[in-house]
């Protein structure tokens, strides 16, 4: 059988198959990757009992999208902060605490990276245009740039994908504290760009999207690390 890849999905209101219904989302490039490396994505949606929706997967990813709420890390919210959901958050990180104690490989992305430092007790920048050095950082807000991650040498990253890599950028939020994670990647700007926990068999997370960038060794280490 193959490895089960959970995947985490977003709730927004669209317009389908009638006005402004409650829509679960995730973009096709997620679950087409994860098959394209081997493995079978099943999404999943906020709301499951977050126990149980570990008991029935061998991998999480938590995936990209809204920004976190602050009050998350115990900080008021900015006012460019404005596309938040509280229930998304506090599920993610029920499933990220369940995947961590029953030893689950985790890839955290774009969003997920930084709920991943947020739950190993990490900080966030709210708005990095607005943040020095950040303020020429990469596009957010709809739009996408690329820009090149430095890698840490040894870093589990760096045996993935090498110690340097060109990615995509699409965030306007970005860790500025890892907690208990480590650091194994940063933009040229001195942005914390990847996290891993060295104690685990696989629990890392990126700022970029690999899914976008086609980038099947990430996701492929991840489907391996499941087996």
């Amino acid at each position: 059988m193959k490895p089960r890849i959970g995947i985490t999905s977003s709730v927004n209101k669209r317009d389908y198959e009638s006005d402004d219904r409650d829509v679960v989302m995730l973009p096709w490039n997620y679950p087409s990757i994860v098959e394209q490396c081997g493995g079978l994505p099943l999404i999943l949606s906020e709301g499951g009992d977050p126990d149980g929706c570990v008991s029935a997967i061998d991998a999480l990813i938590i995936a990209g999208g809204r920004d976190i709420d602050p009050a998350t890390y115990g900080r008021d919210s900015m006012p460019e902060t404005n596309d938040v959901r509280p229930s998304q958050d506090l599920w993610e990180l029920a499933l990220i605490d369940s995947a961590k104690k029953k030893g689950l490989p985790i890839l955290g992305i774009c969003r997920g990276h930084q709920l991943m430092a947020v739950s190993y007790g990490g900080f966030l920048h709210q708005h990095l245009p607005s943040t020095s050095p950040y303020e020429k950082h990469g596009a957010w807000g709809g739009k996408w740039s690329n820009h090149e991650v430095i890698i840490t040498p040894e870093s589990k990253l760096s045996k993935i994908i090498g110690l340097s890599s060109q990615v995509n950028s699409a965030h306007h939020q970005g860790v500025s504290d890892p907690g208990d994670l480590e650091v194994n990647a940063r933009s040229e700007d001195g942005l914390i760009e990847g996290l891993e926990d060295p104690s685990q068999k696989f629990v890392m997370s990126v700022q970029w999207h690999p899914e976008a960038l086609g980038q099947e060794s990430l996701v492929s280490a991840l489907v391996q690390a499941a087996i």
